[in-house]
């Protein structure tokens, strides 16, 4: 990392919280008593780190019903509450990541970009004591095109700005799981940093945060 790090933004699905089995278990519940199956490594290749929006489009394509687009949001609307009752109950931010957030005199902003709803990331935020820690909040319906495309993350950028936060893009590290995420921040201008699970993204942070001038142990 060679521009001193002011800003870190996280996405939340595969970076806070291992979500992404559960979205696929809530996405088949829904689908395969209408006869429409597919398998986790499917739903893994296809759809990780792409938003709802998109998914929802090729589920249309791929398996067209009567109805087209209108049949599939209403699964997604039912599959969106019975992932948030499930959520509550069974996703949880790592401990040492909730630790690092709240280090006391660490001086970064810190901010959740994420392609999925408000309602499926704010509880789970606020249930770990860390939302009121976050400068900025960017979800699906805060941008019009979302990741891969760069907009989610300029518009975290553009959010500090308006806090009065003078920062650059370089400035910005994104710690991102999926492919499109990766893509999304880099063409933001911003660092990156990729992690395979939630449970590595506190100790890989720490050791690049504490290389950093801007951050206070």
């Amino acid at each position: 990392m060679t521009t001193p790090i002011r800003a870190v933004f996280l996405d939340f699905d595969g970076v806070l919280v291992d979500s992404e089995p559960l979205h696929y278990e809530c996405w088949a519940q829904v689908l395969r008593p209408l006869g429409i199956v597919f398998s986790q490594e499917d739903y893994t290749a296809r759809y990780v780190g792409v938003s709802n929006r998109a998914m929802v489009q090729d589920l249309c394509d791929r398996f067209g019903r009567p109805g087209g687009r209108d049949f599939f949001e209403a699964q997604y609307r039912e599959k969106k509450v019975l992932y948030a009752r499930r959520a509550a109950t069974e996703l949880r931010i790592p401990a040492d990541l909730i630790g690092l957030l709240l280090t006391p005199g660490n001086s970064l902003d810190f901010g959740v970009v994420t392609s999925s709803n408000k309602s499926e990331v704010e509880p789970c935020l606020i249930a770990a004591g860390i939302r009121d820690r976050l400068a900025v909040l960017v979800c699906d319906r805060d941008v019009q095109r979302l990741k891969p495309e760069p907009d989610p993350y300029l518009k975290a950028l553009e959010l500090l700005s308006a806090r009065g936060e003078t920062l650059r893009a370089s400035s910005c590290l994104v710690v991102e799981d999926s492919g499109p995420g990766v893509e999304s921040a880099q063409r933001a201008g911003m660092q990156v940093l990729q992690v395979r699970h939630p449970d590595e993204v506190a100790s890989r942070l720490q050791m690049v945060l504490s290389d950093n001038q801007y951050y206070v142990k």
